[in-house]
C-alpha cells in the first residue's frame, strides 16, 4: 500500500502507519485482509465496508470506523462531488498491547468487532492538525508510537466500549496452522502472520517451530508447492501457476520448484 500514488505516509514503521490517501476515481472491489487494527476517517466521498461474513457498514464525510486485525474485507472507496479523501491508520499487536497496559480496563467483554466511532471534538481536532503537519522523519517509531496512542486515547474518551473490544481482540487465541491453511493464498509476509496470530514475530517463529518442526516460511513453501503440484497435474501452465501461488517473477517459482521436485515444474507436467 505505502507505493501506491494515492498514498501520502504521514507517518509507517513496519505495520503501524498514518496515511492520507486521495482518490480521482472510484476504487471498487479492494479484497484484502487487514494484518493491522485499522481505522478509516472520511474527509470527502464515502466507503463501503463488507466482511467475509457479508456484513456491510458504510461511512460517510466525518465519520470515523475501526477494523481489527484479521478482517477480510471488501471495500469500495467512492467519491461525490469532490474527490475521495481518507486518512487511514494502522496499529499492529505489540502496540495494542502496550496502550491497553497503560490503560485502565474495565471487566466488560463484547462480541463486538467492527465499530462505527463517535467523533467528539478533540477527535476531530486531531483529525484536523494533521493536514499541517509533515514530518521530516517519516520513519520514527517513537513519533508514530505516540501520535497513535493520543489516537487511541481520544477514541476512548468519546467511545466506551472502544477499549473492551481492543482487550477483546488481542485476547483472541489462533490456530497457527487452521490460520496459515484458511489464508494461504493472500501473500502474507511471516510478519503479517505474527501479527495476525497475536504475537511477536520472534515469538511466532519459535512456537511454530516447536509444533510443526518447520519454520512457518518452510511449512508455507511446502503447503504451496503441494498445491501447485496438484495445479500443474490437471493442467494449469506454469505461469499461471506462478501467479496463483503469490509469484510474480515466474522464474522465481520454477527455482522453488525445482529445489523441491528436482525438476522444473514443465518436466513435472510432462512426466
Amino acid at each position: 500500500m505505502y507505493d501506491l500514488d494515492a498514498i501520502k505516509i504521514l507517518l509507517a514503521d513496519e505495520n503501524n502507519s498514518i496515511l492520507y490517501k486521495k482518490l480521482e476515481t472510484d476504487m471498487l472491489d479492494m479484497e484484502k485482509i487487514i494484518v493491522s487494527h485499522s481505522i478509516v476517517y472520511v474527509i470527502s466521498g464515502y466507503v463501503e465496508i463488507q466482511t467475509y461474513d457479508y456484513q456491510k457498514f458504510t461511512v460517510s464525510d466525518g465519520e470515523m470506523l475501526f477494523m481489527p486485525r484479521d478482517s477480510y474485507l471488501i471495500s469500495d472507496y467512492i467519491k461525490n462531488q469532490k474527490d475521495m479523501e481518507v486518512y487511514l491508520f494502522f496499529f499492529d499487536y505489540a502496540l495494542t498491547s502496550e496502550f491497553i497496559s497503560h490503560t485502565h480496563t474495565k471487566e466488560n467483554r463484547t462480541d463486538s468487532k467492527i465499530l462505527k466511532i463517535d467523533v467528539s471534538d478533540n477527535l476531530l481536532n486531531y483529525i484536523n492538525s494533521l493536514q499541517y503537519i509533515n514530518y521530516k522523519d517519516k520513519n520514527n517509531h517513537h513519533l508514530l508510537k505516540i501520535k497513535i496512542f493520543e489516537l487511541l486515547h481520544l477514541i476512548c474518551e468519546s467511545n466506551e466500549d472502544f477499549i473492551n473490544i481492543l482487550q477483546a481482540q488481542e485476547d483472541v487465541k489462533v490456530d497457527t496452522q487452521t490460520y496459515m491453511l484458511e489464508h494461504y493464498d493472500k501473500n502474507l509476509s511471516i510478519s503479517d502472520w505474527a501479527n495476525l496470530c497475536g504475537c511477536s514475530l520472534s515469538t511466532f517463529n519459535r512456537k511454530f517451530k516447536k509444533s510443526y518442526n518447520l519454520s512457518p516460511k518452510k511449512w508455507l513453501l511446502n503447503h504451496n508447492m503441494s498445491l501447485a503440484n496438484e495445479a500443474l497435474k490437471n493442467g494449469m501452465s506454469v505461469s499461471k501457476c506462478a501467479s496463483e501461488f503469490g509469484y510474480s517473477n515466474t522464474s522465481n517459482f520454477i527455482k522453488a520448484f525445482k529445489n523441491i521436485y528436482k525438476i522444473t515444474p514443465k518436466q513435472y507436467s510432462m512426466s
